[in-house]
């Protein structure tokens, strides 16, 4: 057994809770704020096993893990960077966050004394079975690669702050941008009035990408509101001189609209959970 570390994580979300509870379990110490936080939050925390920590508390942690929006990532550097002045932890920023903001956070946090990981992680919270990998990159990606000791599925890149990051859009605009060109093109057919035949069509000629939308499509809209952000910064990623960018934009519109469909159960949402059987 390692020796234990006090990690701490920036919030109690799905993925921060999976990771904080992996790390519980393997004998690390979690520690989390939880000021303002909602009353599921603190619970999840608890049964995560993670510790409330004040923000100016963070610094002390052999190692901080920041686990947030897109939108909120350079805040939370900025936040912990001036209440931990000194501190000598090592900075993980493990958010869906373009490689110049990558390097906008590592500036933030290096100034306050901390080491900085660039980091992506694919695939859902741990549990169940269930390993997403944490890839991380920059000079200090092998010291936070160490968390594989402490039941976390780590992969060291070789290159610089910002090619973690990379990775981590590249292949979240694959799989999430097919979920969004899938429900696009099933709702324009429901509006045509032809959406079984076109079901029934990928079924026969597409097996493998009816399976995939029967899986992705309604896992995707509890958390489409989560993803409008992340495709701005894949927007961002590919950058504006590119006119692909756009699809993106357009993505992240659609993901906003899926997501007020599905908190009202709205007709959009209800066809798309029946054509892929989500119901």
């Amino acid at each position: 057994m390692p020796n234990p570390l006090t990690i701490a994580l920036t919030a109690p979300g799905m993925m921060g809770a999976g990771i904080g509870a992996r790390l519980a379990q393997h004998g690390c110490r979690v520690i989390v704020p939880l000021e303002d936080r909602s009353q599921a939050s603190r619970d999840r925390a608890k049964r995560a096993g993670m510790q409330h920590a004040p923000w100016e508390e963070l610094g002390q942690a052999d190692m901080i893990l920041s686990v947030v929006s897109p939108e909120h990532a350079e805040a939370t550097a900025e936040l912990i960077a001036v209440n931990n002045p000194g501190s000598r932890a090592l900075f993980a920023d493990l958010n869906a966050i373009t490689p110049d903001r990558a390097r906008r956070i590592q500036t933030i946090v290096e100034g306050a004394g901390m080491r900085f990981a660039d980091g992506g992680i694919i695939g859902p919270p741990p549990g169940n079975g269930v390993d997403p990998v944490v890839y991380l990159s920059g000079a200090a990606a092998a010291d936070a690669g160490g968390l594989r000791a402490y039941g976390l599925r780590t992969e060291v890149l070789h290159g610089p702050v910002g090619e973690a990051s990379a990775l981590k859009l590249s292949y979240a605009g694959i799989t999430k941008g097919l979920a969004a060109l899938g429900a696009t093109m099933m709702l324009a057919a429901a509006r045509a009035g032809v959406e079984e035949q076109l079901m029934a069509e990928l079924a026969e000629s597409q097996p493998g990408l009816s399976q995939g939308f029967a899986r992705s499509i309604p896992g995707m809209l509890p958390k489409s509101g989560r993803w409008v952000s992340e495709m701005h910064e894949i927007a961002a990623f590919i950058g504006e001189g590119q006119p692909e960018h756009g699809i993106y934009r357009a993505v992240a519109q659609l993901y906003e609209r899926l997501w007020d469909a599905h908190g009202c159960d709205g007709e959009e949402a209800e066809v798309l959970r029946e054509l892929t059987g989500g119901r």
